[in-house]
């Protein structure tokens, strides 16, 4: 699992129990200043093919459309642009 982009600690991390793209997050040192909270996404590969999962930061944190706060699978980049 990796965390790119505009974070304060960008890199790889284990997925020891099941996270969640915030938890990662917060894992990851939190976004930067420069971060756009809205254009997250979750980028995973499974039987060969790349889906594109979005997370828009501002409304997770709100209580709004949850189900964006996926579970991570071991391979998942999350891009913080």
């Amino acid at each position: 699992m990796f965390v790119t982009g505009n974070v304060n600690k960008p890199g790889p991390y284990p997925l020891g129990a099941p996270t969640t793209v915030l938890q990662m997050l917060s894992l990851a040192g939190g976004l930067s200043d420069f971060a756009k909270k809205n254009d997250i996404v979750v980028m995973r590969t499974e039987a060969g093919k790349t889906q594109t999962l979005k997370f828009r930061y501002k409304d997770v944190i709100q209580g709004k459309n949850l189900q964006q706060n996926v579970v991570l699978k071991p391979g998942d980049t999350i891009v913080v642009p």
